[in-house]
């Protein structure tokens, strides 16, 4: 019967029912699997079964009927006890309700059940019940995918997991099966959880293999429903991948292949591959472009049927500790840079940093040209050229430095001033050109290949807005030996590698999850997989993966929360109050409207008590709202046993993760945006916090270091802390490096206090590593971390000793969004200063106060307290007479206290946090602004700033 003789409501309603009966099939059907001898399952799954066969046979859905019916045999035959069940039968079960689940989306889409391939799924049903072995189900794929799957089968020998990740090229878009984008958003976000759940589960059966038990069943799950969620929408690719991983998977479950160190490498090479293809669909659009992976569905052919599993050598494989980069450069540029008299990993940091700002600069440059207002991409060439000038100038080459350091300012003032900057665009790239011909003259001076520093792309996370690493998407060159701990694996490089030559280090990208790689910097990170971008690429379609800094975890990001229902219930009544308390309110103005018997005073008494309503109303709904955003740092904290875990392998160092407080509650938008500053906090703590074993022993440590992530909360914020038993960091080392690479003057280093010492970590290209590792030691990352952690109103401490370990503490709002605030008076203008940073006010006696190094101070308690004018820091103006008390608001940035005089104490408030906007851009002292009830503007000051500027003027 068809469709276009039955009546709509029949069919929607038979594909209603029809997938509550397949969502009640499934979950059964695993259920068994755990529990082959319950009959009370069986005939749970038989029931639903038998009913989806006749309604399909009543509306003529011949498919979906036969297949169905097929199923309900072997169900029959298991409740009757004439088959018992086997992991075969469950297989061919679930391949079955797969294909039924696509033809019934089919129907619903397309009004037809659909060319599904179920040939296959029907023969081993009838085989099974003839008794004969079951041959294994066959994946739902397109025939394209299968014929690319049989091509490669004869050329299985001579493939590693390490080539096939370097030879998943892009292949032609097509477009999904899907109902809507909010579908496909579903499918990417379940997706991205099923992966989280595969990489946690794996390493979890990565320390108990003798033991797997229901272990490698959830495997098996997670790898399954991924293979019939991507059936569903006909993502060809990912179906086919999970099917071979499940399939062999499968093998371990019934104990035909043993659960090696080979099995989980592979397989959590699987799990890259998978968020690599997940990243390409395009939910806006309903296309994807596909990756090539027929190699490694070979690689994974192969595991299946003859038990030889290629390993994936790419950063898992080798425990040895990894060398220096400078023992990569060929022979001829060695012997040249001894020739120099310079040291040759100085060299090599040399190179590796300006050939990473002459691409910055280009790619600046280049976004210029085409709009030259860009004041993000200004800055990037003003950072840019000062990098050049400062590393010009650690390495002797004087000329150079003063030329770049007269570019960059000619950047600087163009930028402060109302000049239109396209109109210096022209001498900047005369300039631009000199400075780098200069720096190839110096070069060739010393014996140094100058296309070294030019060859290499920009690492654009580092230093370029979002929006161009997302624009720019470039091939990977010819690969060379890399090593690569993180979690997504770089999907796109040249069609055939070329032989891997010895090559120069490059430039790692300065953000919080650079993956490393010995030839071309790539951004990567956990959260996102991003592209490769060159200096100045045209304009092409952009990837799918977001881009490094902010952006990256933004897409990654989730556009859909999971609410407790109870909450919502919550909500619907706090709105149901509103509505009466609005009512409330029209009633009192149809009564003054009226002017019939107005009694002021009763008047009065219910607006006050319906004020007070209002107000206990919008505050339960604030806080809910709230609690509705709120969700637990684990979402973040799950990618990182998986990064410990690669690093620790890659860097043969044992390392033990330790996670506490993971249930601890961030706001979303918080959630979403820390986890590259923790990925480099880790990777730092990993590479430059935790010693080698040899060294732990000798130091009478254990052999395996930790590295702790802790969440908690502390006041009306929430603290997250890395710590490592490492080395620690030692403040004279660090003024000393400091020195050498030109970031401070022995001067200002001798006025640094231990703690400041240790802050200049987070200096821009500061790095104290002896080595740069494909991990870190570029000088890279750090300033980004703490500007990431800035603009979500936070802030980055450090806390270490040496010899016993380090602690970075990053404190994060709860909330993006509101705030209490201390609302102060400064030179006739109000002010506002987060409560969180104010430890207490207080009035002083001005003839108190004396002076201590160049500023006032007072002994406030016992404690030498520093008192610094509001009014002066501002440039406000003063009064001219003093007065005899001070108003002082005493504020604190991490340990250090901070008195500010104040004109006049208001009360606390609640504001609501708005940006300041790019037209006033970053203004010192200033975190941004709220609105109050009269319109009014107040700016919010930032303590953390205040701090500095009060520090710099003192000294």
């Amino acid at each position: 019967m068809s469709q276009d003789f039955m009546d709509p409501e029949i069919f929607a309603d038979f594909i209603i029912e029809a997938k509550e009966h397949l969502e009640t099939i499934e979950p059964n059907l695993l259920e068994l699997e755990k529990e082959p001898g319950n009959i009370s399952l069986l005939n749970e799954i038989f029931r639903p079964m038998h009913s989806l066969k006749g309604a399909s046979g009543f509306l003529g859905l011949n498919k979906i009927n036969v297949l169905a019916h097929k199923a309900e045999n072997i169900m029959d035959e298991l409740r009757k006890g004439d088959m018992s069940v086997t992991a075969e039968i469950m297989d061919v079960i679930l391949s079955a309700t797969d294909a039924l689940r696509q033809m019934i989306d089919n129907l619903e889409t397309e009004g037809g059940e659909g060319e599904v391939a179920t040939e296959s799924i029907i023969h081993t049903l009838d085989a099974l019940l003839a008794g004969d072995p079951a041959p294994a189900p066959t994946v739902l794929e397109a025939p394209a995918q299968k014929a690319a799957v049989e091509e490669a089968s004869p050329a299985v020998e001579g493939i590693s997991v390490d080539s096939v990740a370097l030879e998943m090229e892009e292949g032609t878009p097509y477009a999904l099966t899907a109902f809507g984008e909010g579908h496909l958003r579903d499918f990417i976000e379940e997706a991205r959880e099923m992966t989280e759940s595969l990489s946690s589960g794996l390493l979890e059966l990565e320390k108990n293999p003798l033991e797997p038990g229901e272990l490698v069943n959830d495997i098996f799950r997670y790898f399954h429903n991924l293979k019939g969620n991507s059936g569903i929408i006909g993502f060809n690719e990912l179906n086919s991948i999970t099917h071979e991983a499940e399939t062999l998977l499968n093998r371990a479950r019934k104990g035909e292949l043993a659960v090696t160190q080979g099995l989980i490498d592979l397989l959590l090479f699987v799990v890259d591959i998978i968020e690599s293809l997940v990243a390409k669909v395009d939910p806006a659009t309903g296309t994807v472009i596909p990756l090539v992976i027929t190699d490694a569905v070979t690689v994974l052919q192969r595991a299946v049927n003859e038990g030889v599993i290629a390993a994936p050598v790419r950063g898992r494989q080798e425990a040895a500790a990894p060398a220096p980069v400078a023992d990569t450069a060929p022979e001829p540029e060695v012997a040249g840079e001894g020739e120099s008299g310079l040291d040759a990993e100085d060299i090599e940091l040399f190179l590796s940093t300006t050939s990473q700002q002459n691409g910055a600069i280009e790619l600046a440059m280049s976004e210029l040209e085409k709009d030259g207002s860009q004041r993000d991409y200004i800055d990037v060439l003003f950072r840019s050229l000062t990098t050049v000038q400062n590393s010009c100038g650690y390495m002797g080459f004087e000329a150079v430095k003063v030329h770049a350091g007269r570019t960059a300012g000619l950047v600087d003032n163009a930028r402060n001033s109302d000049l239109d900057f396209s109109l210096m665009l022209p001498i900047l790239s005369q300039e631009i050109e000199i400075m780098f011909d200069m720096l190839g003259e110096e070069l060739d001076k010393l014996g140094i290949d100058k296309s070294r520093m030019t060859s290499a792309p920009v690492a654009v996370g580092a230093v370029v807005p979002p929006k161009a690493e997302a624009a720019a998407p470039a091939p990977k060159p010819a690969p060379q030996q890399e090593k690569k701990p993180e979690p997504k694996p770089e999907p796109k490089p040249e069609p055939k590698p070329q032989p891997k030559p010895a090559a120069p280090a490059a430039p790692k990208p300065a953000a919080p999850a650079p993956k490393p790689a010995a030839a071309q910097p790539k951004p990567a990170a956990p959260v996102a997989k991003p592209g490769p971008a060159k200096p100045a690429a045209p304009a092409s379609p952009p990837s799918n993966q977001p881009a490094q800094g902010a952006d990256q975890s933004k897409g990654k990001s989730s556009s859909t929360i999971r609410v407790d229902h109870e909450k919502l219930d919550h909500l619907m009544n706090l709105i149901g109050e509103l509505i009466i308390n609005r009512n409330r309110y029209t009633m009192l103005a149809r009564h003054l409207e009226s002017g019939q018997d107005v009694d002021v005073a009763d008047v009065a008494q219910n607006l006050t008590e319906t004020t007070y309503a209002m107000a206990r109303i919008s505050d339960d709904l604030q806080d809910t709202i709230m609690k509705v955003r709120m969700v637990p740092v684990s979402s973040v904290f799950s990618r990182f046993p998986r990064l410990v875990r690669d690093l620790s392998r890659k860097s043969g160092k044992e390392v033990d993760l330790i996670m506490e407080g993971e249930e601890t509650e961030l706001d979303k938008s918080v959630v979403e945006v820390i986890g590259d500053p923790l990925v480099h906090l880790i990777r730092n703590a990993m590479d430059h916090g935790v010693e080698a074993e040899d060294v732990r022993i000798a130091a009478g440590k254990p052999a395996k270091g930790k590295v702790w992530l802790r969440a908690y909360h502390r006041g009306n914020s929430v603290a997250i802390e890395i710590e490592d038993d490492g080395k620690g960091i030692d403040p004279e080392k660090m003024r000393e490096v400091a020195i050498r690479k030109g970031v401070i003057t022995p001067e200002e280093a001798k006025n640094l206090d231990d703690r400041e010492a240790m802050e200049l970590i987070f200096a821009p290209g500061f790095s104290s590593a002896e080595t740069i590792t494909d991990i870190s030691g570029r000088g890279v990352g750090m300033d980004v971390v703490r500007t990431n952690i800035k603009n979500l109103k936070g802030s980055v401490t450090i806390s270490s000793e040496v010899g016993k370990g380090t602690r970075f503490t990053l404190s994060l709002p709860l909330t993006l969004a509101i705030i209490d605030a201390l609302m102060v008076n400064v030179a006739g203008e109000n002010y506002a200063i987060p409560l969180d940073a104010v430890s207490e006010t207080t009035k002083i006696e001005a003839r108190r106060l004396t002076d201590v190094k160049g500023r006032k101070a007072v002994t406030l308690r016992g404690e030498v307290l520093g008192i610094v004018s509001m009014a002066e820091l501002l440039e406000l103006p003063e009064p001219d007479e003093q007065p005899e008390v001070l108003s002082v608001v005493v504020i604190h940035d991490n340990q250090r206290r901070l008195g500010i005089v104040v004109d006049k104490l208001h009360e606390r408030q609640e504001i609501v946090i708005k940006p300041l906007g790019e037209y006033l851009g970053d203004v010192k002292g200033i975190s941004g602004a709220t609105i109050m009830g009269d319109g009014s503007v107040i700016l919010i000051l930032d303590p953390h700033e205040i701090y500095l500027l009060a520090t710099s003027k003192a000294m």
